[in-house]
């Protein structure tokens, strides 16, 4: 990481956040509209009425268990018989219980209530975030939360895939494509930490069934990828999530919520520092509106650090230490005015600029 230069710091408190377009699909007019990010949501899982964690399984099919006797030995079924729920049925034939289509395990290694040791073993197998309209008398909520880490375009609004989407061909046209519009970035170059950019790639949508001429689609893994419009172009709503069984937001992780240690740069910081750094008293004139300029002719731009903490660091040094290194006095002055919350807003802020 480089370090930020006596003068490199006076953009904190200037820069100017691209503004989110009209419609869905990136234009590619800057480098931020190539990035993919992720948000965080805390959520409750499936579990039976002892509270023991349920699993559904990737290489299942709708209304289908894949898992044969050896695989049962370790994903045991979780049976029972249909109640008046919509959600949970019984598999044709079976007393196998599934949830909107998909079918309920067990894992072997899980051995008291709480336990969530089978969770994206083999990253196909995973717990349950049903939406709490679920009422079956055979199921209930689970008393712990997980706090899962899930993609979403540069704006922070969510992406889903489509169960009845095969790999890199999308089944979603007509109305369908109106309700789930498109997601599509021709050159995906920035991704959430642990993902890669290969992992994303452009799939052709046929012209012939396509209702909104929409002919290029961005895909994960293969699987294409969409919006929910009842999300209404809105960060960190993911209403879209389990509709009908077949729309699913693309977990990235997930783990105890008692575990994660809560990040202070959330997405209000974030704009809570825009409103910081759009101020025109502070020094836009000097970096830029995009953070992009050379800062009095030294080659220290400070949309390169893309690090909150490293930038909080660093303003709080400036702020409690003053000028003992020939800091610029400006900055040195603005520093000084800010309280703990404004540097982790501003540094929030600032971390999203990174080119």
């Amino acid at each position: 990481m480089t370090t930020l230069t006596k003068t490199g710091l006076l953009s904190l408190v200037t820069l100017t956040l691209i503004g989110c377009g009209d419609t869905y699909s990136s234009k590619d007019s800057n480098n931020d509209n190539n990035r993919l990010k992720s948000l965080n949501r805390t959520v409750n899982f499936l579990t039976d009425t002892d509270g023991m964690s349920l699993y559904t399984f990737d290489k299942d099919t709708l209304n289908q268990s894949n898992c044969d006797a050896e695989c049962q030995k370790i994903w045991p079924l979780f049976v029972g018989a249909n109640t008046t729920s919509e959600d949970i049925k019984v598999l044709d034939g079976t007393d196998h219980l599934a949830y909107r289509k998909h079918p309920l395990y067990y894992f072997v290694n899980d051995n008291a209530i709480g336990n969530v040791n089978g969770d994206n073993i083999k990253n196909v197998w995973h717990l349950l975030y049903a939406p709490k309209s679920s009422n079956d008398s055979q199921t209930e909520y689970s008393a712990e939360t997980m706090t899962q880490t899930y993609l979403t375009d540069k704006d922070g609004r969510t992406l889903y895939t489509f169960d009845k989407d095969t790999e890199g061909v999308s089944n979603c046209y007509g109305a369908c494509e109106e309700t789930w519009p498109i997601y599509y970035n021709s050159n995906v170059q920035s991704v959430p930490t642990t993902l890669k950019t290969s992992d994303f790639t452009t799939i052709s949508r046929d012209a012939n069934k396509s209702k909104t001429g929409v002919l290029k689609q961005t895909a994960y893994k293969g699987k294409p990828l969409y919006y929910f419009t009842p999300d209404a172009k809105k960060s960190g709503v993911t209403k879209g999530d389990w509709v009908k069984g077949v729309w699913h937001v693309v977990e990235i992780s997930a783990q105890k919520t008692s575990t994660v240690v809560a990040s202070p740069y959330t997405a209000e910081a974030v704009e809570k520092g825009k409103v910081i750094f759009t101020n025109p008293a502070k020094c836009s004139s000097c970096h830029g509106a995009d953070g992009q300029t050379k800062p009095l002719g030294v080659d220290n731009i400070i949309a390169r650090y893309g690090d909150a903490e490293l930038i909080t660091k660093k303003l709080k040094d400036m702020r409690d230490n003053g000028n003992p290194n020939n800091r610029n006095s400006a900055m040195v002055s603005v520093a000084s005015g800010l309280s703990d919350e404004a540097i982790i807003n501003l540094s929030a802020f600032v971390a999203t600029l990174k080119k």
